[in-house]
């Protein structure tokens, strides 16, 4: 699963966009942090996915600062109560994954080597 958040946080669908507000707020808060309610095309995504009709809540955390303004390493976790198991319980289910990203929603430039990337990226 989630490969396909972060495939939906790359492309330009508007599924990711609340979830990108939400990264983007994390930059630019001075404690780093932003948290709240996932909302829209992207929550009835992971609803379906899940098959708990709960509420889709994110944190985001700022783990690192790059040099260049507008970039970080952000920790992002989302977390929905009432999922079903196929015992049929329910329990509170949470993925979380780490993401290099600026404002201008590219990776930030510190730590890749550029000339191995142009090796391997298509032109």
């Amino acid at each position: 699963m989630a490969l396909c958040f972060f495939a939906l946080l790359s492309s330009a669908d508007v599924l990711a966009a609340d979830l990108k507000q939400h990264l983007l707020m994390a930059i630019d808060t001075p404690n780093g942090m932003a948290e709240g309610r996932l909302d829209g095309n992207m929550a009835e995504f992971f609803k379906a996915q899940t098959r708990s009709s709960a509420p889709v809540m994110v944190k985001v955390r700022t783990l690192k600062r790059f040099p260049t303004a507008g970039c970080a390493r952000l920790e992002a976790t989302l977390i929905q109560d009432g999922v079903p198991t196929q015992q049929g319980s329910a329990f509170p289910f949470a993925i979380r994954y780490e993401i290099n990203l600026c404002r201008d929603g590219r990776p930030p430039t510190e730590g890749i080597d550029l000339d191995a990337a142009s090796r391997v990226l298509p032109r």
